[in-house]
């Protein structure tokens, strides 16, 4: 992350896996996602994470060594940036052909909630992907693409 960027950065997209702005992930689809930092955004955890922008058009993705037929538990943290985005926020989570719609009700106590994704392997990778499932806008523009923020992803 580039040093006084309270902005975030834009990351385009990307569907080469071995050449990708976000290591590990690809940004799939035709549209960027933000990455943000925890000195101008909120974050759930640890220094940075993603926003989702632009709906099915953000759509971040990773494939992850698994066991065919074994149960997992897929943990993601979600969140709001803090940056006046208009709710509802939601993501669209999955792993392989299961699919979970995850929806953010922030509260006083907290900027962020952790959601589970149960899902049984297929095969010996499978692909995780997020995208938010409305196309926010912030409310005091209403012209600046927002969403909900993805971090601490782990099975």
């Amino acid at each position: 992350m580039f040093r006084n960027v309270s902005l975030g950065v834009l990351l385009p997209t990307n569907l080469d896996e071995e050449i990708t702005s976000l290591p590990g992930w690809t940004v799939e689809s035709n549209r960027a996602v933000r990455y943000i930092d925890s000195y101008h955004f909120s974050v759930p955890g640890g220094k940075r994470a993603i926003e989702l922008l632009s709906g099915k058009e953000g759509i971040i993705s990773q494939m992850v060594e698994t066991t065919p037929n074994k149960a997992y538990t897929m943990t993601v943290s979600l969140g709001h940036a803090g940056d006046k985005c208009k709710q509802p926020m939601a993501i669209m989570a999955f792993a392989g052909d299961q699919a979970q719609n995850v929806h953010y009700t922030p509260n006083s106590n907290s900027t962020f909630q952790t959601a589970n994704l149960n899902f049984t392997a297929k095969a010996d990778r499978t692909r995780i992907a997020f995208y938010s499932v409305y196309y926010n806008t912030r409310t005091d523009d209403m012209s600046s693409l927002c969403g909900p923020v993805v971090d601490d992803v782990r099975k």
